[in-house]
């Protein structure tokens, strides 16, 4: 299969075999975070009839489905595999970590081959695939039950482009059976997560890049892809509507709800260009620096032109110029300018960062990290190849790396086991988001530990000493705990903080409302 030689086989079998010993301490995981309302209590999606309902409506349209759309997501396939595995593996966490470790393989499988089918290189293939499914920016989309639209849509589109490669020498841009089964699967794509929709312009890279043909030939070879994603858009648009068409979160913030924060900030384009290459920084760290990726990361808006910004957007340009020049200088260059092309199309989408519920979100690594791994592999074989001596070292650093990234998955693995220990690693990582503190102190109440919650809020006020928010919230753990004079004590601390603010909003030296907390997780 594939041309493979029995060496090349076995290598491959040995990387999947790792990929998946690796992930499986995370079978002992139970529900965590989105997992209970969108699976376990998602009753209208437990029937072949609420599977169909999932194509009509958005992702969250089982919530109240008289009132629709109940979000700004349209993922049929995202809702549909859910109610089809429900019915498949019912609420048994094992068995939906396990068919994730599956999926994993899958991935591990389809860049393998899209690797070799790119560089011609079976080298190239095998160390791709090993360094994807090592990879700790995936970490959340594997062990992660409901984290599945990212993996889908992005298999989809590896196996879409893998059909494209092999479609028949000299068909050109026409219509022939590998034309039509990427197609299929790039529907797939669009159907699982909305980041597919730039898919087309990838096309248009690989043709361009590694076929050579010209820019009108590329286009064409893109045009049916620009038609299907056109045809998305419509169905889109007509489940979501105008008002949620282009991804914007309409649902109040439930931590605004709860009383545990201020209304959030509106942020405009200005502050969207100075967050994004901060976000972006924090990626690449990811994709890169063993241990840096975590359920959770402690980013905030850049609401001003300040030194961190420019620090950050100084940092990526010096790396971008680096890169640059060294790939102008490779004799592989197209082949790193399209690692660069599938990474960048298949992140901008994403960076649309007031659409999503935290700045940075590392499950929306998992398609960029293919191009990442790529680029990674070809390098470390190039230069394998100019002395026995440089392959001895390679090999070694490389071997090193891969055991790092595999050290950092399974001490990853751990944070998701349940929701204390999810949020409580969370709130450790992001200190400043209410979200964390929230919901710890919901889950520690609601099993009848009151002190350990009231800990949790007394740790959050001593970090955060003039949030009257977190004095009103510890002021009504003490009321659950009868402890009338404390109780007194902070509401009288919060509205002593609240008069003060509002006296600083007010003053004729202050005319800016307090902007609101950052940092909010719905």
């Amino acid at each position: 299969m594939w041309e493979l030689e029995p060496r090349d086989a076995a290598i491959l079998a040995a990387i999947l075999v790792a990929t998946a010993l690796i992930y499986m301490p995370s079978i002992r995981n139970g529900w965590v975070y989105d997992d209970v309302p969108e699976i376990v209590n998602a009753t209208e999606l437990h029937s072949w009839a609420g599977v169909g309902q999932s194509f009509l409506h958005d992702v969250w349209w089982f919530r109240d489905p008289t009132s629709l759309p109940q979000s700004s997501y349209y993922r049929p396939l995202q809702t549909a595999w859910f109610g089809l595995n429900y019915m498949l593996l019912g609420d048994h966490p094992t068995a939906w970590h396990l068919e994730k470790i599956a999926l994993e393989l899958v991935g591990v499988m389809l860049t393998f081959r899209l690797a070799q089918l790119i560089s011609g290189s079976n080298a190239v293939g095998l160390l791709t695939a090993a360094i994807f499914g090592l990879l700790p920016a995936n970490v959340e989309s594997v062990v992660w039950a409901s984290a599945i639209p990212e993996p889908l849509s992005t298999i989809f589109e590896m196996g879409a482009l893998c059909c494209l490669i092999q479609r028949k020498p000299g068909t050109g841009s026409g219509w022939s059976r590998g034309m039509m089964f990427a197609l299929i699967l790039y529907a797939g794509a669009l159907m699982s997560h909305e980041t597919a929709i730039l898919f087309w312009l990838i096309v248009a890279a690989y043709a361009f890049l590694i076929e050579r043909r010209r820019v009108g030939e590329s286009i064409r070879l893109a045009a049916p892809f620009i038609l299907l994603a056109i045809v998305y858009l419509c169905a889109r648009l007509n489940v979501l509507g105008t008002e949620h068409f282009i991804g914007l979160p309409h649902l109040r913030d439930p931590n605004v709800v709860a009383g545990w924060a201020g209304p959030a900030a509106t942020h405009g384009p200005i502050e969207l260009v100075l967050t994004a290459p901060v976000v972006l920084l924090v990626y690449l760290g990811v994709l890169i620096v063993p241990g840096i990726a975590a359920p959770a990361h402690d980013v905030q808006w850049v609401t001003s032109a300040d030194s961190g910004a420019f620090v950050a957007a100084g940092i990526l340009a010096a790396v971008a110029a680096i890169a640059a020049a060294a790939i102008w200088r490779s004799e592989n260059r197209r082949l790193y300018l399209f690692c660069a092309a599938w990474s960048l199309l298949t992140i901008a989408p994403a960076m649309k960062l007031n659409a999503l519920a935290t700045l940075v979100e590392e499950r929306l690594l998992y398609a960029p990290s293919v191009g990442w791994s790529l680029a990674l592999a070809l390098t470390v074989v190039n230069l394998g190849a100019v002395s026995p001596r440089w392959r001895a070292g390679v090999a070694t650093a490389m071997g090193i790396l891969l055991a790092a990234y595999a050290v950092s998955i399974v001490r990853m693995e751990g944070d998701w086991h349940d929701d204390l220990t999810f949020y409580a690693r969370c709130e450790e990582l992001s200190p400043h988001d209410p979200t964390y503190v929230r919901t710890r102190v919901t889950l520690l109440n609601a099993n009848g530990d009151l002190n350990s919650a009231l800990n949790v809020l007394q740790e959050a006020v001593n970090r955060d000493p003039d949030n009257f928010y977190l004095h009103l919230r510890l002021a009504d753990q003490y009321s659950k705990m009868q402890r009338g004079g404390d109780f007194v004590a902070e509401v009288a601390k919060a509205r002593a903080l609240r008069a003060k603010a509002r006296a600083a909003h007010s003053s004729p030296n202050n005319p800016v409302p307090l902007p609101a907390r950052e940092g909010v997780r719905g």
